[in-house]
């Protein structure tokens, strides 16, 4: 059972790769929504990148791709995407085929998921609505934030983390995003 095991975690290990980021759209992605909100906008940080490339290998080899924060300081927003699974029959077998594949994710689409939880802040209260997470979308339009760096990571199960960090970090307590 742990040669098995062993094998597993090479031949996933071999599968798992970077996504490639594109930086533009991450950028401009951020930066269209924090314009509805008269915030600044991000400019692009290769340390950030580096940062966040570490953390999102690290989640997809050690962590089997779940979504786990690095409390590294920065400011830091986690997206998770399902592979696809396919699957097929034979006409002359009985068996189904399972087999995955990755999706191709827009570098846009993180960043429009975090902004998505706007419907659960409650900009009066400072707070997110009971049961509903809204800590992503402050990140994205926070004031006193300048810089993102992003990495996406292809996890052995096809599935993919992307990391995106931010300095300085937002969602600090007691205040308001902008």
């Amino acid at each position: 059972m742990k040669i098995l095991s062993i094998l597993l975690f090479f031949t996933y290990g071999l599968m798992a790769e970077f996504i490639e980021v594109d930086e533009k759209k991450i950028v401009n992605s951020h930066n269209e929504l924090r314009a509805k909100h008269f915030t600044s906008p991000l400019k692009y940080s290769k340390k950030l990148e580096k940062s966040s490339k570490k953390w999102a290998k690290h989640l997809g080899v050690e962590e089997g791709c779940k979504m786990i924060h690095s409390h590294n300081g920065e400011g830091e927003n986690i997206f998770w995407q399902s592979a696809l699974i396919h699957k097929s029959k034979k006409s002359t077998d009985t068996k189904w085929t399972i087999s995955r594949s990755s999706k191709k994710v827009d570098a846009s689409t993180p960043v429009k998921a975090w902004y998505s939880e706007i419907e659960f802040y409650d900009y009066e209260k400072n707070s997110c609505k009971p049961n509903e997470m809204c800590g992503h979308y402050t990140q994205v339009v926070w004031k006193s934030t300048k810089e993102v760096g992003c990495a996406a990571y292809q996890c052995g199960d096809k599935s993919q983390v992307w990391v995106c960090q931010y300095h300085p970090a937002g969602n600090i307590v007691g205040r308001k995003p902008f």
